[in-house]
């Protein structure tokens, strides 16, 4: 193994790593089962091609010949793209954790020849990265059973983390549970500037998510402004680029429920822009949609340069015909001592209509200065792509994310119906169908390996979305056969939860993702799938198995609520009752939008039957009349066609 062998791999991540000195090895499960050639440890460094970190250190050790040639005499080191192998990477986060309480990316691990982790870490400086592998290797030339002992310890510690996580701590949810989790949770939040308290503060969807529904069931006013806080600055700060209408680091799938909740126009667009950003910048020739942008990019003063591409000069800034350009400023913080690194992001601090009243400036006017603001800067932007081209784009189609992206499209469209939403979910799903799917297996990737988890999960409730679009019945039989899959591929005897994936491992190496993080976990995923599926088809078991998931995570979530906050979600349905919106007759999708466009009601599932229906909620209903039907848990109220009496039906 003397050469890099990642010039002819699909990620573009490994082939950004393909020209380094160090002598990368694909990973290679077989490799790992037979002799590692000279008994060498092995470097084990994950990452993904968006990462700042990762691509510092490439810069300052990966790429330095100094550091390869102590990886190449000692090692043998493997790299391995966490979105690829999303297994791999969770393993090795778990035994990080184990060793150091920590984690991040580039996730670093020194592994015995069989795989087994002996040591850990993130971004390690030039100095330190040589010094840690020359006191390892040393360690293995000298004390070889010492660190023989510490990865048996190793393996026990990893098989102990999975033995809890697995362990049921089972109870039925009721409402003062969520007010226990909820007030625990409060105590860590920023009242100002919302999030967490503290710093960095990542968008974590299925957080907010959860405290929306838990506030409007439980008429908590605390967490609703909270949620509502955390978001409005989300949508004004510098995460998001109101220039282009991307979002950094965020997930598509959860807050598009907001703009028909609170009116608030400011939500609205910034989910219509999203959308449209995805549309315009994330979309592949295949239909698919790519993973991620990359964190950096040239610039005139560096190579590579974190955000470079959305940053401003003053100069730049100075040299634009910015009418009004007070009110500009103040609008985007444009002051001394805003500059970040020397140069400006542009966000808001306030929303536009309070900056504009300190300027006496009516709303009117200050949207149309707005507008005029947002195409010069498109321009200015346009026209310097020459000394600020794109970051690049990792073409890289995931299952999970174009699925739940499926889900976003569903839900913008709920909340704005006549914008063609509904087109770009059901064109999305059709390219799923197409590309990702071989038989009964789903893909991890266009091209890739057999999925994981929570590909089949997140399909599944894709799937279902694609029938409360259509009323296509032939998508929930999809969906069924999917859930039989995900029970028959990923189950483990006696537990109610599912491995990550359907490959067998040694106990340490197994991966039973029940955390949820920015991501909801694979296993909360299965259980709102199944959940859902119960609903739509009327079987039952699907029900029983997804209630008996919730319950068994009751006693972890108390002081861990935002680790749990997906499964807090399904779980208000065991507390709080659910509703299911049947539209029925050949109007039955404008009747769906007519509601839903200035309504939101938590736990709520839509079906619509153009044609006369087969499934429970469906079935014996007439076609020939444009009727609602509100339903909860299966029972359903006199059908109506009245829009005003099924909201009345629906809210109550």
């Amino acid at each position: 193994m003397n050469f890099n062998n990642l010039e002819n791999s699909n990620s573009l991540y490994l082939q950004q790593h393909a020209t380094n000195p160090v002598h990368w090895q694909n990973w290679d499960d077989y490799l790992l089962k037979s002799n590692i050639p000279g008994n060498r440890l092995l470097v084990i460094s994950i990452g993904y091609s968006s990462c700042h970190w990762c691509h510092v250190m490439e810069e300052e050790s990966f790429e330095d010949a100094e550091v390869a040639s102590v990886m190449n005499k000692h090692f043998i080191s493997f790299k391995v793209d966490r979105e690829t192998r999303p297994d791999i990477d969770a393993r090795y986060m778990s035994a990080l954790q184990l060793m150091t309480g920590t984690g991040g990316w580039p996730l670093n691990i020194i592994a015995l020849p069989d795989g087994t982790p002996v040591f850990g870490g993130t971004y390690f400086s030039k100095p330190d990265w040589i010094a840690t592998l020359r006191q390892v290797s040393a360690l293995w030339k000298t004390e070889p059973q010492q660190v023989l002992d510490y990865g048996i310890q190793m393996q026990a510690g990893m098989a102990e983390m999975i033995e809890v996580s697995l362990t049921p701590m089972k109870n039925q949810f009721r409402k003062e549970d969520f007010d226990d989790v909820v007030n625990f949770w409060m105590r860590t939040i920023d009242p100002i500037h919302g999030g967490p308290n503290g710093s960095p503060k990542f968008p974590m969807p299925s957080n907010y998510s959860f405290l929306l529904d838990y506030s409007l069931h439980s008429g908590n006013t605390a967490a609703l402004e909270h949620t509502i806080l955390s978001l409005q600055k989300m949508a004004l700060g510098g995460i998001y680029d109101s220039i282009h209408g991307g979002m950094t680091r965020y997930s598509t799938d959860r807050f598009w429920k907001v703009p028909h909740l609170t009116k608030n126009k400011l939500f609205l667009d910034t989910a219509h822009s999203i959308g449209k950003f995805l549309e315009n910048e994330m979309l592949l020739d295949c239909g698919l949609f790519a993973s991620a942008i990359d964190a950096d990019s040239p610039t005139p003063e560096n190579q590579k340069e974190e955000g470079g591409y959305y940053t401003w000069s003053v100069d730049e800034l100075n040299a634009l015909s910015i009418p009004n350009r007070d009110f500009f400023n103040e609008y985007y913080d444009i002051t001394p001592h805003s500059s970040w690194e020397g140069k400006y992001v542009l966000h808001r601090s306030k929303p536009l209509q309070e900056v504009a009243t300190q300027h006496k400036i009516s709303n009117t006017e200050a949207l149309e200065l707005e507008n005029k603001w947002k195409s010069i800067l498109i321009d200015a932007a346009k026209k310097r792509e020459h000394s600020h081209p794109k970051p690049v784009r990792d073409p890289k189609a995931l299952t999970n994310c174009n699925a739940m992206l499926v889900q976003g499209f569903f839900e913008m469209h709920l909340a704005a119906p006549e914008n063609g939403f509904d087109s770009l979910a059901l064109n999305l799903l059709d390219s799923i169908e197409g590309l990702l799917v071989n038989g009964h297996n789903v893909l991890h990737e266009l091209n890739g390996k057999k999925g994981f988890l929570d590909d089949y999960a997140t399909l599944g409730i894709a799937l279902l979305k694609g029938y409360a679009l259509t009323g296509v019945e032939d998508y929930v039989n999809k969906a069924t056969q999917l859930a039989e899959e995900i029970h028959s591929q990923f189950s483990m005897d006696g537990s109610p939860f599912y491995k990550y994936s359907s490959d067998t491992f040694a106990k340490w190496q197994e991966v039973i993702e029940i955390e949820d993080n920015v991501i909801p976990s694979a296993n909360s995923y299965v259980a709102q799938f199944f959940g859902e599926l119960a609903t739509y088809s009327g079987a039952r078991t699907w029900a029983e198995k997804s209630s008996n998931m919730v319950s068994s995570i009751h006693g972890k979530v108390f002081k861990n609520g935002q680790n749990f906050s997906n499964w807090l979600n399904i779980a208000l349905t065991q507390s709080y009752s659910s509703k299911e919106v049947v539209t029925i007759g050949t109007h039955c999708s404008n009747l769906l939008g007519s509601i839903t466009n200035s309504n939101y009601r938590p736990n709520t599932l839509f079906l619509q039957s153009p044609t006369s229906g087969t499934l429970p909620l469906t079935l014996g209903r007439n076609p020939a009349e444009n009727t609602y039907f509100i339903c909860s848990h299966g029972s359903c109220s006199l059908p109506t066609s009245d829009k005003q009496v099924a909201v009345e039906l629906w809210m109550q």
